[in-house]
């Protein structure tokens, strides 16, 4: 019988690692995450058709047989409409694409399949509600009005590829963000920081 302390021996439920809570909070957090990122595309889209019919100027014009005629200015307004469409679902979706990069960094390959599906419907929204606020189509009108009515133009985006501006800005935000975060080093503290950890199984020091 040895007159010195021997340490006890290690119990294999001690030595194991502890559950750890991460991987099931994940399940909950980054299905969240998906959805408030398509919430805020969405909720942008409702509030860019607003401003996208506030900032434009509504072109007016004559009906004369039938038809609905317009001068320079109309012409000019009528594209206007068009530019800002761009403009404004551009800069959201870029913004919101570095946002959703940067605060959503558990799980790149569900953002970026929830920046697309938000991006695609706030475009959608977008345009809808911007046209719903908008008079209705002049050239449609001009067909029962009389000659000389003056009708006031539609607000529209005649060509499909303006109208991905919404997806093609948050998918550039969304790389931007991506491409600055490759390679940057962690910040958590690994265990060998300092000291070295003691190894269980490492046999008693020797007695004396």
């Amino acid at each position: 019988m040895s007159d010195g302390l021997t340490a006890p021996a290690a119990r294999p439920e001690l030595l194991a690692a502890p559950p750890s809570g991460g991987a099931r909070s994940a399940w909950l957090v980054v299905p969240l995450q998906a959805v408030l990122v398509v919430a805020g595309f969405t909720a942008a889209g409702l509030a860019g058709g607003r401003l996208w019919y506030k900032l434009w100027d509504v072109p007016t014009g004559v009906v004369a047989d039938g038809q609905w005629y317009t001068n320079e200015a109309g012409l000019r307004d009528d594209f206007q409409g068009v530019a800002w469409y761009v403009t404004i679902a551009f800069l959201a979706g870029l913004v919101l694409g570095m946002l959703a990069a940067w605060l959503c960094s558990r799980a790149e390959l569900v953002t970026l399949a929830a920046v697309i599906v938000g991006s695609v419907l706030a475009a959608y929204v977008m345009y809808r509600v911007g046209t719903h606020l908008s008079p209705g189509d002049p050239h449609e009108l001009a067909r029962t009005a009389q000659d000389g009515d003056k009708l006031k133009g539609a607000l529209r985006v005649p060509s499909w590829p303006p109208r991905g501006a919404f997806p093609f800005g948050a998918l550039l935000g969304l790389t931007l963000v991506y491409s600055v975060s490759i390679g940057r080093a962690p910040t958590e503290p690994t265990a060998t920081d300092g000291f070295t950890p003691a190894s269980p199984y490492a046999p008693p020091p020797p007695r004396s």
